[in-house]
C-alpha cells in the first residue's frame, strides 16, 4: 500500500515492512558528521551480515526530532538498495511540483539505456477542515434544542466543545504514468473531485473538557478527603455552649449570676450564631427555597413516571435506588449545588437544609415523597436505606397516634393493671426437694404459666381456620403482634458484631439467644392474651408449624400433660401430636420464653422499634456527614444517573456496546463494594465512555444528509461506523458518492463562510469571497492541500546497461513546515 493508514515513519518513506534501526539512547550524543555515520552503518551491516540477517539496515543520523536516516540493504543475491534522505525546512521552488520532482528522479537515477523505461506517479492531496459552523454543538434535535436526557438521568453528559476538530480528506491518484498528469509551476490538472479515490480521517481531541467526567472527578477528590477541614460537627458548632453544657455542674456551685450578666451572654451568643449562619449561607434563599420545594414539596406530589429501564439491570442489578426516588432526586440535586453553587460549602449548606426538613416531616408526621413504604431495602444503597427507616418511623409514629385517638383514653384502672403487670417481675425459687416455685404458686417442671386470676381474650386478629387449643379445646386465635423492627445494613452490622463480640462458650450461646428472642417474646405475650388457657405446644403449632408432629403419639412423655387433666374439656376431639425433637430439648429458649412470659397485648407491651429513637439516631447519623462521606454515600445514586444516561447509546454502535458493558460491570462492583479505589476506576471508565459518545453523535451529526435515499442512508450509518474503529476510511464513490457529497459540502460551506483561500486557479483567489455553493462539484470549493506526497517507481539496470533488473523508487512530502525527500535506489553488484 502506497499511503497506508497507520505505519511507521520508514515503512511510508520507503515502502519496506521489516527493518533493523540503530538510533542513539535519548539521552547520548547525536550521530553527526558523513564519516562517523558511514563507519557506524558499516560496522552495523558487517554484524548483521555475520548472523545472517538480510533485512534493510538503518542508522539514525543527526537530532532526533528531524527523524533522518541512513540505511542499506545487501540482499545476498548481487543487489544492493541504497537508502537516502533529503530533509529542508523550506521547499525549493523547482521542487515545488511534480514535474521538478520528475526531473529530480531521472537524474539521481542516470539510466544507462534509451529510451528511458516509463515512471509510474502516485499522488494524495490532504485537505484539512477545521470549520464546524454548520454544525453545532451540543447537538440539537428537530426542534431546535438540546437533546433531553432519560428520566433519572444525569442533566448534561458529553465533551463541552465538539470532541471532532479536523476533518482531513484525502484525494488519491494511484500508479498513473507520468504522461498522464501536468503539475507544474504554472498549470496543474489535480483537481480532487476527479480525483478516482478518496479516504477521510478524523482527528479528536483526546483531552477533552468532559461535563460529567470532570466533575466525578472532582467529587472523588472530596470522596478522598480533602475538604473534611472545612466540616464541622452539629455537636461542635458553637464552642461558647459546648462549654456551657461541660461546666454545667460547676456553675451549680457559683453564686447567681446578675440579669445583666445573663442578658449580655444570649445576645452574644445569638450575634455569634446568627453572624456564622449568614456566613453559610452560600445558595441564595430564594433559589435554596426553589430548590427544597422541588425535592420536598409541601402537597403531595404526583407520581413520578417509571423510567423505561426500571425493571431492568440497571435497577436490578446496582445497588442504588430508583432513579425516581426521593435520594436519586436529591443526589442529582446535591451535586447542582456542588457545581454551581459554591463547591462542597454550596453542597453542605443544601445538605443541612434537606435534614432541617426532614425534621420537620418527622415532628409534623408528614411521609417523605418518592420513598417506598415498608421495611428498608438492604438491596440499596445506604443513603436510600437511612431515608426508607426515617419514612417507616413516621408511618409508625402515625399509626400509633391514630390508633390512640380511635380507642380514646385509657381508663386510669386498666392502665395501672396493665403497667403492673407488664413491670411486675416473676422470681423463681425453690423449694426443699428442688421444684420451682413463683410467686403465683408452684407449678411442676413443664407447666405453663398460668394467671391466678380470670383472664378475658385480647388482641385477637382473626381465627387460624378450624385449629383448637389442645387443652381447653377453644378456637385458636392469631393474634395482633408487633411487626419486626426495621433494620439498615450498618445497624444490622453492629447487631452482629455485638454477638460476636459476646464470646464462645454456654454462658455466651445463652446470652446471644436472649438477645435474639426480643421478637418471640412478644409474640408469646399476644399469644397468651388472645388465646387463654393456651399452652407452648399450642403456640409451636401457630407460630412454627415445622416443629409439630401432627398425629405423633406421646407414649414416652405421657406425664407431660399430666398438670392438664383438671382442666375444663370441650366435647371437640384433642388433635394428637407432640413438639419436634429440637423443642423438646432440656433448655430450649422456646421453653425458658414460655414459661417467663406473661399475658401482654401487643398495644400494651413495650414497642420493640422505638420510632423516636431510631428517628433521632437516622438524623443524626445524617447531619454527623462529613463531606468525605455524603460523597460516597451520593455516588451509587450519581454513577447510577451516569449509566441512564449512557444506556440510550449502549446499542448505537458495536464499540460502544462493548465499552458500555464493561462499564456496567465495573458500576456494579463499585455500588456494592463502596470503597473509594472502585470508584476511581469507574470514573476512568466512565470517561472513555463519555468521550466515545460524544464522538459517535458529532460523527452521526455532520455526515447525515435529509435528502438521502434510505440506501444511502445506510452507507452513511457504515461510514459513521467505520470511522469510529479505523483511522481512516474509504470513501466509496470517491466525490460521486453519498459520503463524498456530504464531505464536499463541509468544504463547501467553509469557502462560502470565508475561512479559507480556494485552491482553485492557482490559489490567487482573494480570502473570503462570497459565493454560492455550485451544482456540480470544482476544485475552487477546496482549500490548498495541507500536503502533497508523491511517490515515483520504475525499474531499470544499474549501473550498466547490462546489469539486472532493478527497482527505484522515491518519495516526497511537501508541507507548509517541511520538504522531506526519501529516496531508494538499487544497483547490481554483480554485474557492474
Amino acid at each position: 500500500m502506497d499511503f497506508p493508514a497507520r505505519a511507521h515513519c520508514l515503512t511510508r518513506w520507503f515502502g519496506i515492512r521489516d527493518f533493523v534501526v540503530l538510533s542513539p539512547a535519548p539521552n547520548a550524543e547525536a550521530i553527526i558528521g558523513e564519516s562517523r555515520m558511514k563507519i557506524l552503518l558499516s560496522s552495523f551491516i558487517i554484524a548483521l551480515h555475520n548472523t545472517q540477517c538480510r533485512l534493510p539496515a538503518f542508522v539514525q543520523v543527526v537530532q532526533h526530532w528531524r527523524r533522518l536516516y541512513a540505511g542499506v540493504c545487501d540482499s545476498g543475491a548481487g543487489m544492493r538498495t541504497h537508502f537516502e534522505m533529503v530533509h529542508l525546512k523550506n521547499t525549493p521552488r523547482q521542487l515545488n511540483h511534480l514535474a521538478g520532482l520528475i526531473e529530480v528522479f531521472k537524474t539521481k537515477l542516470m539510466v544507462p539505456i534509451s529510451p528511458a523505461p516509463p515512471i509510474l506517479v502516485s499522488v494524495r492531496f490532504t485537505y484539512v477542515l477545521r470549520d464546524w459552523a454548520m454544525h453545532e454543538w451540543p447537538i440539537e434535535d428537530e426542534k431546535g434544542s438540546a437533546t433531553p436526557p432519560p428520566e433519572g438521568a444525569w442533566p448534561c453528559v458529553g465533551t463541552v466543545c465538539d470532541p471532532i476538530f479536523e476533518l482531513h480528506l484525502a484525494a488519491t491518484w494511484p500508479n498513473l504514468a507520468e504522461e498522464m498528469i501536468v503539475d507544474n509551476e504554472t498549470y496543474s490538472d489535480l483537481d480532487p473531485t476527479q480525483a478516482p479515490s478518496w479516504s477521510v480521517r478524523v482527528k479528536i481531541d483526546e483531552e477533552p473538557q468532559l461535563l460529567l467526567g470532570d466533575l466525578l472527578k472532582e467529587l472523588l477528590v472530596v470522596a478522598a478527603g480533602k475538604s473534611d477541614a472545612m466540616f464541622v460537627p452539629p455537636e461542635g458548632r458553637d464552642e461558647g455552649e459546648g462549654r456551657d453544657i461541660q461546666s454545667a455542674l460547676q456553675r451549680l456551685t457559683e453564686p447567681v449570676p446578675s440579669i445583666s450578666t445573663l442578658t449580655s451572654s444570649v445576645v452574644s451568643r445569638a450575634r455569634r450564631k446568627l453572624t456564622r449562619e449568614s456566613n453559610n449561607n452560600v445558595i441564595p434563599e430564594l433559589l435554596l427555597n426553589a430548590m427544597l420545594e422541588d425535592l420536598l414539596p409541601d402537597v403531595d406530589p404526583p407520581p413520578a413516571p417509571e423510567p423505561p429501564d426500571e425493571s431492568g439491570r440497571l435497577h436490578d442489578q446496582l445497588k442504588s435506588c430508583s432513579v425516581s426516588s426521593l435520594t436519586h432526586r436529591a443526589a442529582l440535586l446535591l451535586c447542582e449545588a456542588y457545581q454551581q453553587h459554591g463547591g462542597v460549602r454550596g453542597m453542605l449548606h443544601l445538605w443541612q437544609e434537606i435534614i432541617l426538613e426532614l425534621r420537620y416531616r418527622w415532628d409534623n408526621n408528614i411521609l417523605l415523597p418518592w420513598t417506598e413504604h415498608g421495611h428498608p431495602d438492604l438491596g440499596a444503597s445506604l443513603l436510600h436505606q437511612k431515608l426508607q427507616l426515617l419514612n417507616c418511623c413516621i408511618e409508625r409514629k402515625r399509626a400509633r397516634e391514630n390508633e390512640a385517638l380511635v380507642q380514646g383514653p385509657v381508663e386510669e384502672e386498666e392502665a395501672s393493671a396493665s403497667e403492673d403487670e407488664f413491670f411486675e417481675c416473676e422470681e423463681t425459687v425453690s423449694d426443699e426437694d428442688g421444684s420451682p416455685l413463683t410467686r403465683k404458686g408452684s407449678v411442676r417442671r413443664n407447666d405453663v404459666f398460668r394467671d391466678s386470676k380470670p383472664q378475658h381474650p385480647d388482641g385477637r386478629l382473626k381465627r387460624l381456620g378450624d385449629m383448637r387449643l389442645l387443652d381447653t379445646g377453644a378456637p385458636l386465635y392469631v393474634p395482633i403482634t408487633q411487626e419486626p423492627a426495621p433494620m439498615t445494613e450498618d445497624m444490622l452490622a453492629e447487631h452482629e458484631q455485638s454477638l460476636v463480640e459476646l464470646g464462645h462458650g454456654e454462658e455466651a450461646a445463652k446470652l446471644r439467644a436472649q438477645m435474639q428472642s426480643a421478637s418471640l417474646l412478644s409474640d408469646m405475650e399476644a399469644f397468651k392474651a388472645a388465646n387463654p388457657g393456651c399452652k407452648l405446644d399450642d403456640f409451636v403449632r401457630w407460630h412454627s408449624p415445622r416443629d409439630w408432629n401432627e398425629g405423633d403419639t406421646h407414649s414416652d412423655d405421657e406425664d407431660d400433660d399430666g398438670g392438664n387433666a383438671g382442666d375444663e374439656q370441650t366435647d371437640q376431639p384433642k388433635p394428637r401430636g407432640r413438639l419436634s425433637k429440637r423443642m423438646r430439648l432440656p433448655g430450649n429458649i422456646w421453653a425458658e420464653c414460655w414459661q417467663s412470659t406473661k399475658s401482654v397485648a401487643a398495644r400494651k407491651q413495650r414497642r420493640l422499634f422505638d420510632d423516636t429513637k431510631e428517628t433521632e439516631k437516622t438524623l443524626q447519623w445524617l447531619s454527623s456527614l462529613r463531606p468525605s462521606q455524603l460523597v460516597l454515600n451520593l455516588l451509587p445514586c450519581l454513577v447510577h444517573a451516569a449509566m441512564q444516561a449512557f444506556q440510550v447509546s449502549e446499542k448505537c454502535h458495536p464499540s460502544l456496546s462493548l465499552l458500555y458493558e464493561q462499564t456496567f460491570q465495573r458500576t456494579v462492583r463499585a455500588t456494592r463494594m463502596q470503597e473509594l479505589r472502585h470508584y476511581e476506576e469507574l470514573v476512568q471508565k466512565l470517561c472513555q465512555l463519555e468521550m466515545m459518545v460524544s464522538r459517535f453523535q458529532s460523527l452521526k451529526a455532520k455526515f447525515s444528509s435529509e435528502v438521502a435515499r434510505d440506501d444511502e442512508k445506510e452507507e452513511l450509518a457504515r461510514f459513521v461506523d467505520c470511522i469510529m474503529e479505523k483511522p481512516e476510511v474509504k470513501v466509496i464513490g470517491a466525490a460521486k458518492g453519498p459520503v463524498g457529497r456530504v464531505v464536499h459540502r463541509m468544504f463547501a460551506a467553509a469557502r462560502t463562510r470565508g475561512r479559507f483561500t480556494p485552491a482553485g486557479n492557482g490559489g490567487e483567489s482573494a480570502l473570503g469571497e462570497e459565493a454560492p455553493t455550485p451544482a456540480t462539484p470544482t476544485s475552487s470549493d477546496f482549500p490548498p492541500p495541507e500536503g502533497r506526497e508523491f511517490i515515483l517507481r520504475t525499474e531499470c539496470p544499474r549501473p550498466a546497461p547490462y546489469s539486472q533488473v532493478s527497482p527505484h523508487r522515491m518519495y516526497c512530502v511537501l508541507t507548509r513546515e517541511e520538504f522531506r525527500l526519501s529516496a531508494a535506489f538499487s544497483e547490481d553488484t554483480a554485474f557492474h
